[in-house]
């Protein structure tokens, strides 16, 4: 058996052993007793869910012998792209409770998609606004959490 495959089995397993863990001690998180709202497991119970899932196919990937098994090079990944990014976090981190999470969230995506070379500016901006707006109104309709609306606030 290659390294590689060797390296998904073992990192499958532990997943798996972690996600079990992680799965009982949510089992046993309190409940409470308010209607329309969302209970303290919930999000534990989807972040097991998606380790379990991913878990799953990285032991998949271990075990199909289809899969190649060359060991994949490192990326090289230039210095200047690394700080745009640092930058990018850091302004977004400042931004958030000033702009609020759509509004931070669009200079945000504009940004990434920039720095991972998209160069068209309706993509750009249409993919940054529906993504942020998309992400917005599924915590907000679809988990029934409220994210801060900051200068959007009269808007969303």
């Amino acid at each position: 058996m290659s390294n590689m495959r060797t390296r998904n089995l073992i990192a499958a397993i532990v997943l798996l052993f972690l996600c079990a863990g992680y799965a009982y001690l949510t089992a046993h998180l309190p409940t409470r007793a308010i209607e329309n709202t969302t209970q303290p497991s919930f999000f534990p119970w989807v972040i097991t869910f998606c380790l379990a899932v991913l878990s799953l196919f990285l032991l998949a990937q271990g075990l199909l012998p289809i899969v190649s098994t060359k060991t994949p090079a490192g990326v090289d990944v230039p210095a200047k792209r690394l700080v745009f990014g640092l930058i990018l976090s850091i302004a977004y981190l400042i931004a958030l409770p000033i702009l609020g999470f759509a509004g931070a969230n669009i200079p945000l995506f504009a940004g990434l998609m920039m720095l991972y070379g998209e160069r068209r500016p309706i993509w750009i901006i249409g993919g940054s606004v529906l993504i942020s707006l998309f992400v917005f109104y599924l915590f907000r309709e679809g988990f029934q959490i409220l994210l801060p609306a900051g200068i959007l606030d009269g808007i969303l």
